[in-house]
């Protein structure tokens, strides 16, 4: 299986636009992406097994999926409400 980014969002998630315009952006770049809503079987199972910290779940998540190895990638909310990735770009975590 190749790379995947998985982007979980909702339709009333503020981000949505933003997180839409990073999986064009990894298309265009030649890495898969796909965006799912939280309530999608599948998402819902990435959410329970890797999304669940100190009881909280956060939406969005973003997923990167590189054979069998599934990481959640980390981002921030900056007081604009805009979106920073703090490592898509870091294999090793």
């Amino acid at each position: 299986m190749a790379k995947t980014v998985i982007i979980i969002t909702s339709k009333w998630d503020y981000l949505k636009d933003q997180l839409d315009a990073l999986c064009m952006q990894l298309l265009r770049a030649g890495v898969n992406c796909e965006t799912r809503n939280y309530d999608e079987p599948e998402a819902m199972r990435l959410i329970t097994r890797y999304g669940i910290n100190n009881g909280i779940v956060r939406i969005p998540q973003i997923y990167i999926i590189d054979n069998e190895r599934i990481r959640q990638v980390k981002y921030r909310v900056t007081n604009d409400l805009s979106l920073v990735i703090e490592d898509l770009n870091n294999p090793n975590q």
